[in-house]
């Protein structure tokens, strides 16, 4: 069964319960709301909202700089 993007924004704002809201195109690792401990929490979760297995040998950072881009990567299907 596969989640939505909101389940992986929801996350995120429950780590920072300062925030409110996080926009699509706000970056989450120069902001801070992501940074290298809890990375791998995030693919993780990522994992667990879509169903689909990521491959930590070939991650392309790029592809988690937002909840836009995570989302076209992982959850958009063509």
């Amino acid at each position: 069964m596969t989640g939505s993007i909101d389940e992986v924004r929801d996350w995120i704002l429950r780590r920072h319960p300062e925030r409110q809201t996080i926009d699509a195109e706000e970056n989450l690792i120069q902001t801070r709301l992501v940074d290298s401990l809890t990375f791998v929490e995030l693919v993780y979760v990522v994992e667990s909202t879509t169903g689909v297995e990521i491959d930590f040998d070939n991650i392309d950072i790029q592809n988690f700089q937002t909840l836009a881009t995570i989302e076209k990567a992982f959850f958009i299907t063509a």
